[in-house]
């Protein structure tokens, strides 16, 4: 949201930062760069047809934190786990639905079929009804992000 006066702009963003800008203060557009630029290309060859139709959702499956003895998940996460143990993946069916999969053995993750414990969909609010190759792009960056906050994260 922009809200302009006489002496000062404020903008204020969705994530609840806020910028105040004196009124003659030059604007000048930001050139993203690196994976954001990566991102905005690619988000840029959709149509909105195509944003329309985009039916994956990015998941995370909370784990129980036993899974920290597995050598392999260890190596993946040498920051420890001190928000504790995620799955994330990418799915074209309700993550409830591919959760339960997991947990059957059906097309499953072998640390969600054996560790899986809830969905914690908190963590991936937003990341849904995307096409597939924005998913795709989205999985690693998010479980980086999730390692930067703590979280020890097996993904695909």
């Amino acid at each position: 949201m922009i809200r302009a006066g006489k002496k000062r702009t404020e903008v204020f963003f969705l994530w609840g930062g806020r910028r105040r800008l004196a009124t003659g203060e030059p604007l000048e557009p930001a050139r993203a760069m690196g994976a954001e630029a990566e991102l905005f290309d690619l988000c840029a060859e959709f149509s909105p047809q195509s944003w329309s139709r985009g039916h994956h959702s990015l998941y995370a499956v909370a784990l129980d934190p036993a899974v920290l003895k597995v050598r392999a998940f260890r190596e993946k996460n040498p920051g420890g786990a001190s928000s504790g143990c995620l799955y994330i993946g990418v799915t074209g069916l309700p993550p409830e639905t591919r959760f339960e999969r997991h947990l059957e053995g059906t097309q499953s993750a072998r640390f969600v079929k054996k560790y899986g414990v809830r969905l914690r969909m908190d963590l991936v609010e937003g990341f849904s009804k995307l096409p597939y190759r924005i998913a795709a792009l989205m999985e690693p960056k998010l479980a980086a992000w999730l390692r930067a906050q703590g979280f020890a994260v097996w993904q695909n």
